[in-house]
């Protein structure tokens, strides 16, 4: 029962009302429940109707875990933003949508995108991929390299792939194909003992 019902339910229940009361609630509870159940139907609906996405990239071997919190998460050790150049390797089964060429400009694969996703309601974009020419079937070790360096701040984060194809067709979801990664902070300059200027004593 959806949390905005079953606070409904629980005020006319708890108050102990009248037995009009009670019918006012149900009515209000059935009211709720045919209103979210024609709202689910219209979302399933449209989900159906939607453009499909490419098969997403994946990730030549496991998964890694989640990095460890280290002294540059800690209130010790602020978050610092440091430039970063980004390489990133992955498999790519290329059996259902080739490359892209100038022969083939449908169901294909245009490029790989490269994102952020540590906020997936906020993805921010990195690089763009070429597709490998004339690729088909399964590719592995797709490796590419950033070809600027990227602000960051220091600190744990995910990078996702996502293969991009010609309308009608939406990219595919990054989340399924993502790494954790962590940033660490710019290495502090060696710093040199100072010399003493003074004479040894006699």
């Amino acid at each position: 029962m959806p949390e905005n019902i079953s606070s409904i339910w629980r005020v006319f229940t708890i108050r102990g009302c009248s037995h009009r009361a009670k019918r006012i609630a149900e009515i209000l509870w059935i009211t709720v429940a045919l209103t979210a159940a024609m709202l689910i139907s219209a979302r399933l609906a449209a989900q159906s109707s939607s453009p499909l996405a490419p098969p997403a990239p994946t990730q030549p071997g496991a998964g890694v875990p989640p990095p460890s919190v280290t002294a540059a998460q800690t209130p010790e050790g602020s978050p610092q933003v440091v430039q970063r150049t980004v390489t990133v390797t992955f498999d790519y089964d290329f059996s259902n949508f080739p490359a892209c060429s100038p022969k083939v400009t449908t169901k294909c694969i245009q490029q790989f995108d490269v994102l952020e996703v540590s906020d997936p309601a906020n993805e921010v974009f990195l690089f763009t991929i070429p597709a490998p020419p004339n690729a088909k079937g399964l590719v592995k070790g797709i490796t590419f390299t950033s070809p600027k360096k990227r602000s960051f701040f220091t600190g744990p984060h995910r990078i996702g792939v996502s293969a991009k194809a010609p309308p009608p067709f939406v990219p595919s979801d990054p989340l399924k194909c993502m790494v954790f990664v962590q940033v660490l902070p710019d290495s502090p300059a060696a710093t040199t003992p100072p010399t003493s200027s003074s004479s040894p004593p006699k």
